[in-house]
């Protein structure tokens, strides 16, 4: 029934994609299930032990963003595709972030909450993983401790009224029928709910005090952008010339950066895509090296 209603919101650019893109899906599954039972068998943790260490304050930072990650899944499968796949991957690595919140010092994988770590349960055979995992980032400053983690909490809500304004704001709008959205948020950025995400899971990203959380992080926002570019061709074979000149006034994700320094070569998606590649890996290489000394190993 939803995916009905849903379909009178956003009626489909093109017929359903083909069934064998949904392996992706299965082979993550069994992955996921394998690793635990490979681990811990078939009974799960228990509350006990670990309990008492939770933020009983981010439970609902946590509530939120299981709601918000639920959402930007269900756009994900209604139209599954293998762009849409490869980014349904980077939230599998992403998910345990937003648990990071309620346990910033380790991950306690025999308390119930450590289900749902499993995404990075196998990573704890390198010790280099470990570190990633389990160090915790502590700042020698308490004013920048303390500024980043009010960062993190800023960014949280400020990503998560922009993913829900501008997905209700497009609602609102589909329901009058397939015309061009232009105004708003779309006429700030071309993919306002993409910036919100990005946004609010940079926000759980700081929030959760762990290394690996920014690698994760941008391994999803370079997803999302390759996501966003392969959906603008799309978007050109409906709309047509309508797109292009919004496309040409509007930029992509960032608001108010526009590629004009080689407007040839921007204009080239997979250039455009090998840039965002470069980035991405010089990004995590520097990321990397810049909090490396700052984390902390409890065990």
């Amino acid at each position: 029934m939803f995916l009905c209603i849903y379909r009178s919101f956003f009626p489909p650019v093109q017929t359903m994609p083909k069934k064998y893109e949904f392996i992706v899906v299965f082979i993550v599954a069994v992955f996921l299930i394998y690793t635990w039972v490979s681990r811990f068998g078939f009974s799960l943790p228990s509350l006990e032990g670990y309990v008492a260490l939770f933020e009983e304050d981010a439970w609902f930072l946590v509530f939120l963003g299981l709601i918000a990650t639920a959402s930007a899944l269900l756009s994900l499968f209604l139209e599954f595709k293998l762009s849409r796949s490869a980014t349904f991957i980077g939230w599998v690595l992403y998910f345990p972030v937003l648990f990071n919140v309620l346990l910033p010092m380790f991950i306690p994988f025999f308390s119930v909450i450590g289900v749902f770590y499993t995404p990075w349960l196998a990573l704890t055979d390198f010790d280099f993983a470990n570190m990633l995992i389990h160090g915790f980032i502590r700042f020698p400053n308490e004013s920048v401790q303390f500024a980043v983690g009010i960062t993190g909490y800023t960014l949280i809500a400020a990503g998560l009224v922009i993913y829900s304004l501008s997905l209700f704001q497009l609602l609102s709008h589909n329901r009058k029928g397939r015309t061009l959205l232009t105004r708003g948020f779309y006429g700030v950025v071309r993919h306002p709910q993409y910036l919100g995400i990005i946004i609010w899971t940079l926000g759980f990203a700081i929030s959760g005090w762990r290394l690996i959380n920014y690698l994760v992080w941008l391994t999803l926002g370079y997803l999302y952008l390759v996501l966003a570019e392969y959906e603008e061709s799309e978007l050109e074979r409906t709309f047509g010339q309508e797109y292009l000149e919004y496309k040409s006034k509007v930029p992509l994700i960032v608001p108010y950066l526009k590629l004009k320094l080689f407007p040839k070569i921007a204009s080239k998606r997979k250039i455009r895509i090998l840039a965002y590649t470069l980035t991405y890996v010089t990004l995590l290489i520097a990321l990397y090296h810049f909090l490396n000394p700052y984390v902390i190993m409890y065990r």
